[in-house]
């Protein structure tokens, strides 16, 4: 079943890369990066050290909730291998399976405490997340109004993807349940009592929570960077109204890790917008999203080496 599944999801993110690519001008894509402003891509790119960074202060902050202590730069490893696994894997939960495995080993009477400081860090991730994409679906609906009324419905596309998984997730987890359940829901017991202990009102919550918005911030914030290299007429506020919706979206396993659907959203934000650049023969929307996402892309997986290189050295040693 889980081969199954990646099939769908595979299917469905080559079927919205089609969409995309489909009637593409290659040589106006070839234009617009050709005058990429290498000063801003390395403003941004730098940013992303302090994004990785600062991931993992927010997680130490979760660990010392658990009262697990780790040092700062074993925490930025596990941080920075996941962020690797994160990249290279489908869906984006593989990097948490591994540091919930290496901290379980550096930990072996604290696990649950250690998935619980994991867990409880992607929740704070994906909180602030929601109440950013709902601030900015509220003063913005129109382009995901548009979506639902398109001649393929992209939007029922979605839902239907997400609905067909999760009946297949479903089959999958009955057809185990009677080989795995005692397991699994002990662990997972274990896990939320331990979450529990977030909770609580603390100068450390407080933090917690201030870098969860602060980093989406960053995020966006790099985002913006790489498209001034490419000199698209966008601003700060436009990248606020269109990134938080786009990354909650591409939260739904239906794709693989977002690609084909971050772009097809990304492009009707910005004809809806009417956000383009000039002077680039042949470079429409298609080209200008595009271009964006390459650099984008390029950046996470550019970044997220060291990560991987951390990771097999270490396993190496360990042998």
């Amino acid at each position: 079943m889980a081969r199954l599944k990646f099939l769908l999801r595979c299917l469905f993110s080559a079927g919205l890369l089609l969409l995309v690519v489909r009637k593409l001008n290659w040589a106006g894509l070839a234009a617009v990066l050709e005058r990429v402003d290498l000063k801003w891509v390395a403003v941004g790119s730098l940013m992303t050290f302090g994004l990785i960074v600062s991931l993992a202060v927010r997680w130490r902050i979760f660990l010392r909730q658990q009262h697990i202590e780790l040092p700062f730069v074993r925490i930025l490893s596990l941080t920075w291998e996941g962020q690797f696994f994160n990249s290279v894997l489908p869906g984006s939960t593989g990097g948490d399976v591994v540091k919930i495995h290496q901290v379980c080993k550096l930990a072996p009477d604290r696990k649950a405490a250690a998935a619980a400081s994991v867990f409880t860090d992607r929740l704070s991730a994906l909180l602030a997340l929601l109440v950013l994409a709902g601030a900015a679906f509220v003063m913005e609906p129109a382009p995901l109004q548009q979506i639902a009324g398109h001649g393929i419905s992209v939007g029922w596309i979605v839902i239907l993807g997400g609905v067909v998984l999760t009946i297949v997730s479903s089959i999958a987890w009955w057809m185990r349940r009677g080989r795995r359940e005692p397991v699994w829901i002990g662990r997972v017991r274990r896990t939320l009592a331990a979450t529990k202990n977030h909770f609580v009102l603390s100068c450390g919550l407080w933090w917690a929570v201030v870098l969860a918005f602060g980093i989406h911030f960053l995020s966006f914030l790099i985002l913006f960077c790489f498209a001034r290299s490419l000199q698209i007429g966008i601003t700060y506020g436009q990248i606020l109204l269109i990134m938080p919706v786009v990354l909650f979206a591409v939260l739904l396993p239906v794709t693989i890790n977002g690609h084909g659907l971050r772009e097809m959203l990304l492009i009707f934000y910005f004809q809806h917008l009417q956000i383009g650049l000039g002077g680039a023969a042949g470079a429409g929307v298609k080209e200008t999203v595009v271009a964006l996402s390459v650099l984008a892309v390029g950046n996470e997986l550019l970044w997220s080496l060291p990560g991987g290189l951390w990771y097999f050295a270490r396993k190496r040693s360990e042998k």
